[in-house]
């Protein structure tokens, strides 16, 4: 029997969105060519001289200034006719052209037209457009036009920029055009006062940038309001004092007098300046950059080197090289196997392995501070144990120094906290077995261990968390296998370990490449896709970006250190990737690492001021 016929909705199964990629384009380019002919127009604006039809539908898609004209009962609603005022032939021309197209050829003889008629009709996406096309042209020449301009026409993007540039180039401009500096709008100035990023002049410069500027046409009603914004705390404390006692404005106002105050208090309380942080004492940075300190080379034991890493172009270098590495103010001692904790833009070195005269080498006690803001290192109190091969983490307003072996090799159990406001170590709650070669790092106000070796040689899988406020160990999901002297970071409520080595069978060492994740919220690990390119154990690590850097380390293939850095991008979920950053400028295990603002001492200058070229076209 032939079969039954089926009807052509029997034989479709589902529903999907079907889209065309043209569509949009082509009735846009009708609307257009339909305008330029004069069909189908409804409506003809007049601006000057010249007349233009046009679609109010289209007019009223475009801007909130026709949408209301048009649909909300104005007499001009059932005009066939409507004259603007305000808006010149030329720029409707542009903002009509715009409106159809999308597009604008942008130029000097037609901005100021087409930026009035765009900030008068209320079109907003045009109005982005040029401001981006007078960023382009933004220069030495021109800055102070065009930011007012973007005051006159309400620009933030425009004005933002403005401010960015004089930020980069107000030491150029303070040095080599000081009367122009002098006539700078007190807004603007303000403004990049404000700004974190001002590094081309230091701290004490600036101020006296403002006291000529306050001087000049005896501009004092200005003085509170712009000198609260100088950043006194990164002041040395004999300039302090001499502001103090001997300048007239200090004298005179008592808001500024206050601030001076503070500052010098804030610079006598050395041990706890990182718990009384505020705008006045926050350095300024172009960026945050990663530091090493420390560790063990293959040629001299232990180093006492800082340095940072300084990318020539891209902020993520991934073309292997040691050539950007600036060295800092070195540590008292060279250490490794050490930690570093960073509270209020203070770098804390604590602990690890150094070598005495006779070659021996044995874990310390010692404890150092640097500030990156006069690059100079504070000796702190030392701990009551000696440690290497620990963990330290910032809480609060407190540092963790977490297991260990002290001086003897005995693997501890203690657990002790530091207090900057006393400079003072005490023992907490110690863990519940001793513990060395482990890994840890906060997060969500905790402090978490994973892994290590006890002192009975059994490599651990276990994960550990420490409540500071209950002084408190509590355990967690162990780990998919054993790990020690690897490292561990937090991304976004995720703990991830990398490296180090586990034992096999026969009790040989094993590198271990899996990267595996632990999600805090559910208590799970997760083996990764991803992995690591080499095998680092002893490692530094350190977190920016949603990015894990794993710093130097050593192999147990080859028995030496490693001057390679790995990076595992978080940033991009479903994209996840390894790869080598910047070579290190001498291998080294036993590192520490972290991220820090850049000094604003060795920021250079950028390239000199510029006439602008104009650029004719789409932007």
């Amino acid at each position: 029997m032939p079969s039954k016929p089926t009807s052509g909705r029997e034989m479709l199964t589902g529903q999907r969105l079907c889209q065309s990629k043209s569509h949009q384009d082509s009735v846009l380019s009708a609307l257009n060519q339909q305008r330029k002919d004069g069909l189908l127009c409804d409506v003809t604006l007049v601006a000057g001289e010249q007349k233009f039809h046009a679609h109010k539908a289209v007019l009223a898609a475009c801007s909130d200034y026709f949408r209301a004209m048009f649909s909300l009962c104005m007499v001009e609603s059932e005009a066939d006719e409507v004259t603007l005022q305000g808006v010149t032939s030329v720029g409707l021309k542009h903002a009509l052209d715009f409106a159809y197209t999308g597009q604008i050829l942008l130029e000097p003889a037609v901005i100021q037209d087409v930026l009035s008629a765009g900030s008068h009709l209320q079109l907003l996406e045009l109005l982005n457009l040029c401001s981006h096309y007078l960023i382009q042209e933004l220069s030495s020449v021109n800055y102070l036009e065009l930011y007012r301009v973007a005051d006159l026409f309400h620009l933030p993007t425009l004005e933002e920029a403005v401010v960015g540039f004089l930020v980069e180039h107000l030491s150029e401009l303070s040095q080599n055009r000081q009367d122009e500096a002098l006539q700078l709008p007190y807004r603007l100035l303000r403004e990049v006062l404000k700004s974190d990023r001002l590094t081309s002049l230091s701290e004490e410069q600036i101020w006296k940038l403002v006291v000529m500027w306050l001087e000049h046409d005896c501009r004092y009603q200005y003085t509170e309001d712009l000198l609260q914004h100088v950043r006194y705390g990164l002041m040395d404390v004999p300039t302090l004092h001499h502001l103090a006692r001997s300048h007239a404005l200090v004298q005179s106002s008592p808001t500024v007098a206050t601030l001076v105050e503070e500052a010098l208090d804030y610079h006598h309380a050395t041990f706890a300046q990182p718990l009384h942080q505020s705008d006045r004492t926050r350095p300024r940075f172009q960026s945050l950059t990663l530091y090493i300190v420390g560790g063990r080379k293959r040629e001299v034991s232990r180093v006492r080197e800082l340095r940072y890493f300084n990318p020539s172009v891209q902020e993520h270098v991934r073309v292997a090289g040691g050539s950007n590495w600036s060295e800092l103010a070195p540590m008292p001692t060279g250490r490794s196997h050490h930690c570093v904790a960073v509270m209020g833009n203070f770098l804390f070195v604590v602990g690890g392995e150094v070598e005495h005269a006779t070659g021996r080498t044995c874990a310390v006690r010692t404890a150092c501070r640097y500030d990156p803001r006069g690059n100079c290192w504070t000796e702190i109190a030392p701990m009551k144990a000696c440690r290497e091969h620990f963990v330290l983490g910032a809480l609060g307003q407190y540092l963790y120094a977490v297991g260990g072996r002290n001086e003897l090799r005995q693997v501890l159990p203690s657990v002790e906290r530091y207090c900057p406001k006393r400079n003072k170590w005490m023992f907490v709650q110690p863990f519940d077995r001793s513990l060395s070669c482990h890994a840890g790092c906060v997060a969500d106000d905790l402090l978490w261990i994973s892994g290590g070796v006890t002192n009975t040689a059994q490599y651990q899988n276990r994960l550990m968390v420490y409540d500071p406020d209950q002084d408190q160990w509590l355990a967690r999901s162990p780990m998919l296998q054993r790990r020690v002297y690897h490292v561990m970071a937090a991304v976004r409520r995720q703990l991830y370990v990398l490296g180090g080595n586990d034992l096999d069978y026969n009790n040989d060492r094993i590198l271990v490449r899996h990267i595996d994740s632990y999600n805090m919220d559910v208590d799970q690990w997760t083996r990764c896709s991803f992995s690591l390119l080499t095998g680092q154990n002893e490692s530094g690590v350190a977190v920016h970006d949603d990015r894990i850097y794993v710093v130097g380390g050593y192999s147990i293939w080859t028995n030496e250190p490693l001057a390679c850095i790995q990076v595992l991008d978080l940033s991009t979920d479903g994209k996840e990737e390894v790869f080598y950053g910047p070579t290190l400028p001498f291998a080294s295990n036993g590192i520490a690492t972290s991220f820090l603002p850049a000094p604003y001492f060795t920021c250079p200058n950028l390239q000199t001021l510029q006439v602008p070229h104009h650029r004719i076209g789409a932007v």
